[in-house]
């Protein structure tokens, strides 16, 4: 394959992960085409110039492109994608019971791929029917190597500024926390959607998963349903989970919350870059500095720029956030909860400084040690460094599907 077409102009995170992978395809000799989903049409007619069967693939995140835009889907006809036998890489950056409805008319040549190896898992036993292409964890990103943009009409250089950091700046924030922020209550009129039974065996599983930190959703969701409803096919539990992603939800940001909560009641500011934190009720709500949602490029200034980087995972229990990796290539320690996968790829001490959910308790002193220590962070995230330039970068992401990419044309060409 020699054409690669990407999304932007849809969901900013992932047009920013698109852009950093984009690039680099770019430097290794591909053809990158952007579709801007901000101008659907115009970049749908610019894209039927592009595409050429045989020579051409998508790679999306998050199933852009394929939730029948008009850019890119017409009824009675169906998806471009079908219509120059086009093979659709989707990278699903959340667990996949969140796309259940997704999932339902997708085009011929789909392949999904997973940033986390137990969501992996999950789609094989309860989607056999599509095919899952690997696992594919999020990366990183330096500030300097932010990658220039997608026009092909405007200077890039006008586009995408590079930004560099200025490294001999000293740091001015203590602890960041760059995420956005949903109070439970949110989740309250989804708990009692039905009735009070109901009610009761949603905030069951809640209070489960809160008191074992270290299981999935849908490890005791099932366990909970096994117990209640006795054996169900695979495909009444899919639609079941399904029903419950607001219990994901709801337990990643209480524990978002608690995070944030136990350090500023101890006295450690924090400052949050994100929406939503003015709902956080904690003891110290002066110790809580609250900055503006904003992009993905500031939060890595805003990252780059403190001594510690909280992060909480989005309850990846064998994946990773990109948050841990933009922390280290960015200078800054990352202080964790775990998975399984960051603890073989990463040990204590490089780069990252672990706490433990169950004992959160623990997480003030642990930030006040390492904040009272400049010598110990700027080693920690020297051992850090090495480890995750060479294996968790965009750069090596796109160079590993690519090569996933190349097997799949050479597996076609065979049959």
């Amino acid at each position: 394959m020699k054409k690669i077409v990407l999304f932007v102009g849809g969901v900013e995170t992932l047009a920013y992960f698109s852009i950093q992978m984009g690039s680099e395809w770019k430097r290794m000799g591909y053809s990158v085409f952007y579709f801007d989903l901000e101008d659907e049409m115009n970049s749908a007619k610019k894209l039927r110039k592009f595409v050429k069967p045989g020579e051409t693939v998508l790679v999306t995140f998050n199933f852009e492109g394929l939730e029948k835009e008009a850019g890119v889907y017409k009824e009675g006809i169906g998806y471009v994608w079908d219509e120059y036998g086009i093979p659709c890489y989707n990278i699903a950056v959340d667990h996949p019971y969140y796309y259940h409805e997704r999932l339902a008319d997708l085009p011929k040549k789909y392949y999904h791929i997973s940033i986390d190896r137990l969501h992996e898992t999950y789609f094989k036993h309860f989607y056999p029917e599509f095919t899952h292409r690997g696992f594919l964890p999020l990366a990183g990103s330096r500030l300097e190597e932010l990658c220039k943009p997608y026009g092909t009409e405007k200077n890039e250089d006008e586009l995408f500024e590079k930004c560099l950091p200025d490294e001999t700046a000293e740091k001015k924030y203590n602890v960041v926390m760059t995420g956005n922020f949903t109070p439970t209550s949110f989740c309250e009129p989804y708990i009692h959607w039905i009735n009070d039974e109901y009610a009761a065996f949603y905030q069951g599983i809640i209070d489960d998963i809160i008191v074992h930190p270290w299981r999935t959703v849908e490890e005791v969701a099932l366990e909970h349903c096994e117990r209640e409803m006795g054996e169900n096919t695979y495909q009444d539990l899919r639609m079941a989970l399904h029903r419950m992603i607001f219990i994901d939800i709801y337990v990643r940001n209480y524990w978002r919350g608690e995070a944030v909560k136990v350090l500023t009641d101890a006295g450690i500011k924090v400052d949050v870059f994100g929406k939503g934190w003015d709902e956080l009720s904690c003891a110290h709500p002066e110790k809580m500095i609250q900055h503006p949602q904003t992009t993905s490029e500031e939060c890595l200034r805003a990252i780059a720029a403190s001594k510690l980087s909280l992060n909480v995972m989005p309850w990846f229990k064998d994946g990773t956030h990109d948050r841990v990796f933009n922390s280290i290539l960015n200078g800054t320690v990352c202080v964790t909860d775990t998975s399984r996968y960051l603890c073989e790829e990463l040990k204590e001490g490089q780069g990252v400084c672990y706490y433990d959910l169950a004992h959160i308790e623990k997480l003030p002193e642990l930030v006040q040690n390492l904040l009272q220590d400049n010598a110990r962070l700027e080693e920690i995230v020297r051992q850090g460094t090495p480890v995750v330039e060479e294996k968790h970068t965009w750069i090596r992401r796109a160079h590993q599907l690519a090569d996933w990419i190349a097997e799949d044309e050479a597996d076609t060409a065979k049959r």
